[in-house]
């Protein structure tokens, strides 16, 4: 799947494009999560070996309640960090290896979930050539237990962008924009403001990224890329 012509697809939805001279590339951290849960693990970090953007534009920080030698491999012979956390919470669980990134931009992927090769490259070019964007979410390409493809969510040409003062909330939710981590892309300072609030987080992790990212600013953007850039496992 070849990366499209993301500052092209989010401009031509309103939004400009250019960030102001002077401004660095944004650095992005993929925190992964995996809580008891080891069978996927590897899967889901070869596809973080496999991506085109340039390694030293990303990191990777694994949370983790095992130790699995498949997995710790990967990690070793990359350069990755894990952090241990036996926390049962979702948002404490994330939160763990929130507080070890680096990056101007937290990606997420959950451990039986993977990215498709230019997702990191989407990210990247969004944040970066984009204007005042804080939320980042793309579509998702739904596969079995065993890898194989059998449906799609969020699917649109172009993009959906939009402020929390201007919600259009019957194609935000025909787009699930707010569906599945893997699928997330955020503002550090976002988290920052909401981590409280994520503190408390049982479960729907993805759901309360989304609504910290609506109430950081009326004015930034948030957008949802109608490309299918994770891949999102169902279970049966």
């Amino acid at each position: 799947m070849k990366a499209r012509n993301t500052a092209k697809t989010l401009k031509s939805a309103g939004f400009a494009s250019l960030r102001p001279v002077g401004v660095p590339d944004p650095y992005i951290s993929v925190v992964v999560t995996a809580y008891n849960r080891k069978k996927y693990l590897p899967e889901a970090l070869r596809s973080l070996e496999r991506q085109t953007l340039d390694k030293a534009k990303f990191e990777v920080i694994v949370v983790k309640n095992f130790e699995d030698p498949a997995s710790d491999s990967i990690i070793r012979r990359n350069g990755w960090r894990w952090v241990y956390s036996d926390e049962r919470w979702q948002g404490p669980f994330t939160l763990a290896g929130i507080e070890e990134a680096r990056g101007d931009v937290i990606a997420f992927l959950d451990d039986d979930d993977m990215y498709v090769p230019e997702r990191l490259q989407v990210v990247e070019r969004a944040f970066r050539e984009v204007r005042d964007l804080a939320y980042f979410h793309n579509a998702q390409l739904v596969v079995d237990e065993a890898g194989r493809p059998v449906g799609a969510r969020g699917l649109s040409d172009g993009c959906l962008c939009f402020t929390s003062a201007s919600v259009p909330l019957r194609e935000a939710h025909r787009l699930a924009v707010d569906f599945n981590s893997s699928s997330i892309a955020v503002r550090r300072d976002v988290l920052a403001s909401g981590a409280g609030l994520i503190k408390l987080i049982r479960r729907s992790f993805d759901t309360a990224v989304f609504a910290a990212s609506l109430r950081y600013g009326e004015d930034l953007a948030l957008c949802h890329i109608g490309e299918p850039l994770t891949l999102y496992r169902w279970y049966s």
